[in-house]
């Protein structure tokens, strides 16, 4: 297999699909994080790996390198569109080992997804969990005695931030939040992944956090499209479309020379472990 790496840097730079380079570009800033957070997990050749609530790209493409030609990769994902996008993507990337899967991670068996599984990703998903504990017993059920889990969310209290400031990055940050617990997500779920762990019957082996740090262009950039994306969550909850649609716009204005630096929310870094 070609270095998977490779081939998404080089789908950024030459790829025709523009949203496609930009879901690209957010899995890239993010992957030295995935990459630290799976090799503390001991994830070796010929694994299996499932991430949850994968999203058009998530952690397949990492995982997909990381586990080689011997390993499979699952991505579970609810939404219909989402799971069509993210076979596009894994389509034109080469990713053979990896399979998309339409469904809700809490009904599908670990024979349905061909589990058990040796190691198990969740980033940017238990935050939108009405029951974290009830999401993290799931999980844990689909992985073999001592697989190992892999969480990294961002946690409300810390957003994203510029330098010199732009506050609409931490506006944007604070109202998806907003609109996400309107919409039945647990208050600052990613906060709590800790005691949630604890509750759900997991051993935490590893605990720290991270931001990412990027150029201005490529931050802003990524943030604006983040906030466009968006959108159509916020309209269906009812929210503030105006006001979503006001923050991307002035995201994108912003003149990435006025800025020395762009960062991510404040990640939760948690590697746990299913009690052998």
């Amino acid at each position: 297999m070609a270095d998977v790496a490779e081939r998404v840097h080089r789908y950024i730079l030459d790829g025709d699909d523009a949203d496609l380079r930009r879901l690209l570009g957010i899995a890239e800033v993010s992957a030295d994080m995935a990459r630290d957070g799976f090799r503390r997990a001991g994830v070796a050749e010929g694994w299996r790996a499932l991430d949850c609530g994968c999203g058009p790209i998530g952690g397949l493409a990492v995982l997909a390198e990381l586990v080689g030609p011997t390993g499979r990769v699952v991505g579970v994902d609810i939404a219909p569109a989402t799971v069509a996008r993210a076979r596009q993507v894994t389509a034109e990337l080469g990713l053979d080992t990896v399979e998309v899967v339409d469904g809700d991670l809490h009904r599908l068996d670990a024979d349905r997804l061909g589990g058990p599984f040796d190691v198990a990703f969740s980033r940017l998903f238990l935050m939108h969990q009405p029951d974290p504990v009830a999401t993290l017993r799931r999980i844990g059920a689909l992985l073999r005695p001592g697989g190992m889990l892999v969480l990294q969310e961002p946690v409300r209290a810390v957003p994203p931030a510029a330098h010199p400031p732009l506050a609409a990055l931490g506006a944007y940050w604070a109202l998806l939040h907003d609109v996400m617990e309107s919409a039945g997500a647990a208050h600052d779920a990613a906060a709590d992944l800790p005691r949630s762990a604890v509750a759900a019957g997991l051993e935490i082996v590893h605990q720290g956090g991270s931001f990412g740090v990027v150029s201005p262009e490529t931050g802003l950039a990524l943030h604006a499209g983040t906030v466009a994306a968006a959108r159509a969550r916020v309209a269906a909850a009812g929210g503030p479309v105006d006001r979503i649609d006001a923050l991307a716009e002035e995201i994108r204005a912003a003149d990435p020379s006025d800025h020395d630096w762009v960062s991510s929310p404040f990640f939760l870094d948690l590697l746990l472990r299913r009690p052998a």
